[in-house]
């Protein structure tokens, strides 16, 4: 049968169309087969103080990594040679850096220079460059003023886990009976009260705070409302309620200064007081310390190789790892300090009736210690060596067994009636930090400059005279620093030390 043109021009398009559909059906079925593009990708990069003990003492996270350069501020004391990295990627994706495998929170990389992380998935891969840059310098902020109350004295601790602060306070009343004991925290932004009152009545001037390693909070204070009256009572704080340790006072005693700490032996506290009462079995003035078993307390121990008669004052006390240290001003002629470690149920002299050389006394109205991870113990006491009484801090270096002086004596004379009364406290980073009232009454804050070896530049917080004679600083876990004291009005007043907002 013969086709004219028109019928073969017809057939030809029809063929064209058929060709056409085979191709793109034969396309389809082929581009059906080939797999999705692989996209290995770093989600998440951050620096954990879990994995760089003793170098980070908080987290550093980027929690979503946006494009392939990733920048992390850390603080400039942190050395960034021997870092370790957590990271997350995509499914199915390994992760080198030069060649080498990384394991998230486990490989350590040197960052002092850019590090490139590379991402691979089958045949692809992707490059990170984390750059690690110095974080802005910490500065004091004003956070925060009670003014529910106004307050005669104060301690302030830092909770080992939220590290929030925590006041033990007595108020400030004409009427002596109502300088009843509370305690306040201050946590995000706002003050909470722990309760009512802890007494019926007065407590004395010398308190004591401490937390457990589980976060418990134990107080102590002299109670006028106790047979015979000052004698010391321990409460403490199980999140909702108070209750009197050992259900009565720690032994029926007029007491005078106060520390506490607690037992590494048990989570409990050790009491240290010093006696001022002449009807107790026990001389008056001798320091005595006693310590809680869970239901009782042991009672009248003494610390080796101090006499009863040596008369002790302002007594400061810290548990560090397995050893709890205790430091006396000596009320003397002429007035010293000694330092004491308690460890493994023996007490050991760290140095006995010290003095700097060239003076005649250290200044009765503070004094105070403060010890680092590494059991280096700092003490901070005002000697008349230079002629008049001023503070300078000296440090212990436990692994040496030697004592030196941290930088410069403090420029303060603590003769004149403002300028008495200081703090000194170690961040986690080992940065000693020194807080006083200046030659005006000013709170002031001064810090060790490890490059220079000597105090910075004096930090005034408040261009206005403190009241009273407390003041207290301590730092958290993290390095969060908070320095507290009595402004004018006798309300608590808190500075925080951290990166700048």
């Amino acid at each position: 049968m013969k086709m004219n043109m028109k019928q073969l021009n017809k057939l030809a398009y029809y063929l064209m169309i058929a060709v056409a559909a085979i191709a793109i059906g034969s396309c389809s079925k082929k581009g059906d087969d080939i797999p999705d593009k692989a996209d290995p990708k770093m989600l998440s990069f951050g620096f954990y103080a879990e994995d760089n003990e003793d170098n980070l003492f908080r987290d550093y996270i980027v929690s979503s990594v946006s494009g392939n350069a990733i920048q992390i501020e850390l603080p400039k004391e942190v050395d960034r040679t021997n870092l370790v990295a957590r990271f997350t990627t995509t499914d199915n994706t390994t992760v080198t850096v030069s060649g080498i495998p990384q394991q998230s929170g486990v490989t350590k990389n040197d960052f002092s220079t850019p590090v490139d992380y590379i991402t691979t998935e089958g045949k692809t891969n992707a490059r990170y460059t984390v750059t690690v840059v110095n974080a802005a310098d910490y500065v004091w902020t004003r956070v925060g003023a009670y003014t529910e109350h106004a307050v005669l004295d104060f301690k302030m601790a830092i909770h080992p886990t939220s590290h929030v602060p925590y006041f033990l306070y007595s108020l400030s009343n004409s009427d002596t009976d109502l300088r009843k004991a509370h305690v306040i925290k201050y946590e995000n932004s706002s003050w909470t009260a722990l309760g009512g009152a802890l007494s019926s009545g007065r407590v004395a001037t010398e308190l004591a705070m401490v937390f457990n390693d589980e976060g418990k909070l134990f107080v102590s204070f002299p109670d006028y409302a106790t047979s015979p009256s000052q004698a010391p009572i321990v409460q403490s704080y199980d999140g909702n309620s108070w209750s009197v340790v050992g259900g009565g006072s720690v032994f029926s005693a007029a007491v005078s200064y106060t520390a506490m700490a607690i037992n590494p032996t048990n989570n409990y506290p050790i009491l240290f007081n010093q006696i001022n009462d002449r009807n107790y079995t026990v001389p008056r003035r001798a320091t005595v310390y006693s310590h809680f078993n869970g239901s009782t307390w042991n009672i009248d121990n003494r610390i080796t190789g101090r006499e009863d008669g040596l008369i002790g004052g302002i007594m400061k006390a810290k548990t560090v790892g397995d050893a709890t240290y205790l430091a006396i001003y000596n009320a003397t002629n002429p007035s010293n300090y000694s330092v004491y470690k308690f460890q493994s149920g023996l007490w050991t002299t760290i140095v006995d009736q010290t003095i700097e050389e060239g003076a005649t006394g250290i200044y009765v109205r503070d004094f105070d210690m403060d010890v680092d991870q590494d059991g280096n113990i700092y003490i901070a006491a005002g000697d008349n060596a230079s002629g008049s009484y001023k503070p300078r801090v000296k440090k212990y270096n436990a692994e040496t067994q030697t004592w030196s002086q941290v930088g410069s004596i403090i420029q303060v004379d603590q003769s004149l009636v403002n300028s008495r009364y200081y703090n000194v406290a170690v961040a986690p980073n080992g940065a000693v930090h020194i807080f006083y009232r200046d030659e005006q009454g000013f709170p002031t804050v001064q810090t060790f400059d490890s490059e220079t070896q000597d105090w910075k530049e004096p930090v005034v917080l408040e261009s206005a005279v403190s009241a009273g004679a407390f003041i207290s600083l301590d730092f958290a876990s993290d390095g969060t620093g908070y320095a507290s004291y009595l402004n004018g009005a006798n309300n608590i007043v808190v500075y925080k030390y951290d990166t700048p907002n």
